[in-house]
């Protein structure tokens, strides 16, 4: 099994080295009094979509850990499970102990650790923002004592990160009370994935599994908590698999309505369309994207339409079919549904044979379309 985790990874990280634009760029560091070494991977769109803009995602212990993440980042998001994004890694090497230098008394980063943070926080961020196109959605990923380290920035007022991704955290002293309060505090939307493998060092392994339980009873609205516990997994193990979860876990509201979604969520909205709205608002505000409802997810609310028979909902589908799709049936089909459904045959007619002009979706063909005209007019005689 590790062997086959080990070939897929290989095998995603070669296509983004393909595919995804890989740079190298040394920053010059005031705090650090040195130049410290950066991996930056671009989107494949960054240099044809010049109005585009990509949340980041910063990659602590890049020295083998951006790799990975960059090579998920880029399958994911050409399958648009996930947008694409800007993805930086952090070169540590020898400097790592330093990096994450923390006090004995109060526990937090001093000297060399308190330096790194800032070169985090005051410099490389404000390089990455300068010089790339990117939306205020920032991601934090981290292992073992770097994802300890990570978990600093959550206590600040304004957290420089709205996502964190935490891989087998070894926490220091107080810091799993810290992100506990930090997490029920947090004043705007926050992502916090939490994976671990099974087979930590005891200690350790009940910190995490006490973080988990705590989290999970957290009630703030602002808090989407991820829990990953990794049976069959080591340390070093658990990342791999962790990695494409932690991903959808933080990105699940961008990605196209799924059979899941779709039965916890969608089916149970009072309303399919607002659920649709809803859901591309989302996108927009925390990705920064303004994208076209998708077919897939129209279909999914006229589903639950069809299956709830709530029927006067279909006027507003047709709306959103139209502004989003217009050169499919969609728009015709869902009113002639409406109309059918509310004892008006006449318009119901003139609607099916209005999408015989139009693309089609699906089953939905210009043919059916037809057989639904011929079934009015036989049933009503017109």
């Amino acid at each position: 099994m590790k062997k086959i985790i080990l070939h897929v990874i290989c095998l995603i990280f070669c296509n983004a080295l393909l595919q995804a634009q890989h740079q190298y760029q040394e920053i010059s560091s005031d705090f650090l009094e040195e130049n410290r070494q950066i991996k930056i991977q671009l989107p494949r769109s960054y240099e044809s979509n010049t109005q585009k803009e990509y949340p980041v995602i910063l990659v602590l212990d890049a020295d083998y850990l951006f790799e990975p993440i960059a090579g998920m980042v880029d399958y994911l998001s050409y399958w648009e499970e996930i947008p694409e994004a800007i993805v930086i890694g952090i070169m540590q090497n020898k400097q790592r102990r330093d990096d994450f230098e923390i006090g004995d008394e109060d526990h937090l980063p001093i000297a060399s650790g308190e330096a790194f943070f800032d070169f985090l926080e005051l410099e490389l961020m404000t390089f990455v923002e300068n010089n790339y196109r990117t939306t205020p959605l920032r991601i934090i990923a981290g292992h073992g004592e770097s994802a300890n380290f990570a978990n600093f920035f959550l206590f600040r007022k304004d957290p420089l990160f709205q996502a964190y991704i935490n891989f087998s955290p070894f926490y220091s002293p107080k810091m799993k009370s810290r992100i506990v309060s930090g997490l029920e505090r947090a004043e705007r939307r926050t992502w916090y994935y939490h994976g671990y493998s099974e087979n930590e060092p005891p200690a350790k392994l009940r910190e995490m599994k006490d973080l988990a339980i705590e989290a999970e009873l957290i009630e703030n609205p602002n808090l989407n908590f991820f829990k990953d516990d990794h049976k069959n997994a080591t340390h070093i193990t658990s990342v791999s698999q962790g990695i494409a979860n932690a991903l959808e876990s933080i990105f699940s509201v961008f990605k196209p309505i799924t059979p899941l979604e779709y039965d916890q969520n969608l089916y149970h909205a009072e309303s399919a369309v607002t659920y649709l709205e809803d859901k591309y608002f989302d996108i927009s505000t925390f990705f920064n994207l303004e994208i076209d409802i998708r077919i897939n997810d129209i279909m999914f609310a006229s589903r639950a339409i069809e299956q709830k028979k709530n029927w006067d909902e279909y006027k507003d589908l047709a709306k959103l079919a139209k502004k989003h799709q217009p050169r499919t049936l969609l728009y015709s089909y869902f009113l002639a549904r409406y109309h059918q459904e509310m004892g008006n045959p006449k318009k119901a007619l003139r609607h099916y044979q209005d999408a015989y002009g139009y693309e089609p979706v699906g089953q939905l063909t210009k043919d059916l379309m037809l057989i639904r005209a011929e079934e009015i007019k036989e049933v009503f005689g017109y």
